[in-house]
């Protein structure tokens, strides 16, 4: 079954821990949208793989703001993300669409998995690289200007 949306952050935190992500923007009161749903509801369990391939659901009634940042405008709208990245979107309760492009990426996962080189071990680095790297990441600052061509900056 689709995980239902609770909140943006909700969503973002699946949206980044899956390679392919389905987000099924809906309302409670669209008739095509409960149509769609059990065909979507199909779908998901079919294809839902932890880490790989998720299937959202997002009530626009409840989540606005997500509605909003990715322009959903009619229900339901289904958005396809890969990687993070919005790919597709269909508009409507279109199935063949619908289903077209679900087969479409686990298509592309089954590629993706048979070419992918087995995973070598993390070779262990010594603590003092570990340590140089996390003391450059972050420096802050501020500098300005005191009579004349006199600059000076400051470290915080």
């Amino acid at each position: 079954m689709p995980t239902e949306i609770s909140a943006p952050l909700h969503f973002r935190t699946l949206l980044n821990a899956h390679t392919y992500l389905i987000a099924d923007f809906y309302a409670t009161w669209c008739p095509p949208c409960k149509q769609i749903a059990p065909i979507y509801n199909q779908l998901s369990t079919q294809h839902t793989s932890t880490g790989k391939f998720a299937f959202v659901k997002v009530n626009v009634d409840e989540q606005g703001e997500l509605a909003a940042q990715y322009g959903v405008t009619a229900m339901p709208t289904f958005l396809i993300f890969k990687d993070g990245k919005q790919i597709e979107g269909i508009r409507g309760a279109d199935v063949r669409a619908l289903k077209s492009v679900v087969e479409r990426a686990a298509n592309d996962l089954k590629t993706t998995a048979a070419a992918a080189p087995p995973k070598a071990e993390a070779k262990a680095r010594p603590a003092e690289e570990k340590k140089a790297e996390v003391e450059e990441k972050t420096v802050s600052g501020s500098y300005g200007m005191t009579g004349g061509n006199n600059w000076k900056m400051s470290l915080n």
